[in-house]
């Protein structure tokens, strides 16, 4: 009998383990906040492609100047209100996931531009 409750015991402590890791995992998720390469997948590579080299009326963002620069206030207004061909993500996107997305873009693919802030797009809206 004090076997068998050492065993549930055991095999108690083991879930509730594995189910704090997990609730611990998703927290540690949800406060990294939005997921840029996964926007960049759904609203951005079906025009500029998964390896960032548009192809078309479509820019490349790998080595754009743009993309690269040091004030990334161009390419948050752009994304935020659209231009040309690209769609206006703001009423879209929140301004973590616009964030998201083009801290992604600026630093992939061979771009080694800062990260981009939800102020600096709250700033633009």
């Amino acid at each position: 009998m004090k076997a068998q409750r050492k065993l549930l015991g055991i095999a108690l402590a083991g879930i509730l383990g594995g189910a704090l890791a997990a609730v611990q995992s998703t927290n540690a998720t949800l406060a990294a906040g939005p997921d840029g390469a996964a926007i960049y997948a759904s609203k951005c590579a079906s025009c500029h492609k998964a390896d960032g080299k548009g192809g078309g009326p479509f820019p490349a963002l790998a080595g754009n100047k743009n993309v690269n620069a040091s004030d990334a206030g161009a390419i948050v207004t752009e994304t935020v209100k659209g231009k040309g061909l690209m769609p206006a993500y703001s009423g879209k996107l929140s301004n973590a996931e616009i964030a998201a997305v083009l801290t992604y873009v600026r630093s992939n693919w061979g771009n080694k531009a800062s990260a981009v802030t939800e102020a600096q797009v709250a700033a633009v809206k």
